[in-house]
C-alpha cells in the first residue's frame, strides 16, 4: 500500500485521488503533510507526492502514468509509442 499526500481540493492531487479510484487500489492519503515531511520527500514542497515504500514519486502525470503501469493497465496507458504518445 502507498502513501499519497496532498489537499484532495488541488486538482493534481483530485487527478491522481480519481485514478487510484478507477484502479480500485488500497493506499493511505495524508491531506496535510508536515512542512518538513514534504520538503523531505519533495524538494520543490509542491503535491501530490507519492510514496510508494522506499520509492518517491512527485508530479501529478508521473504519478498516474506509474500507478497505470504498475497495474498493467494499457487501456490507460498504451504500450505502443505512437499510442502513448
Amino acid at each position: 500500500m502507498f502513501v499519497l499526500y496532498g489537499k484532495p481540493t488541488s486538482i493534481n492531487v483530485r487527478k491522481v485521488l480519481w485514478l487510484c479510484a478507477e484502479l480500485d487500489l488500497p493506499f493511505s492519503h495524508d491531506p496535510a503533510p508536515a512542512p518538513d515531511v514534504l520538503s523531505t520527500l519533495n524538494p520543490n514542497r509542491q503535491v501530490p507526492v507519492l510514496r510508494d515504500g522506499d520509492f518517491v514519486l512527485w508530479e501529478s502525470n508521473s504519478i498516474c502514468r506509474y500507478l497505470a503501469a504498475r497495474q498493467g493497465r494499457d487501456d490507460l496507458l498504451p504500450c505502443a509509442a505512437q499510442a502513448r504518445a
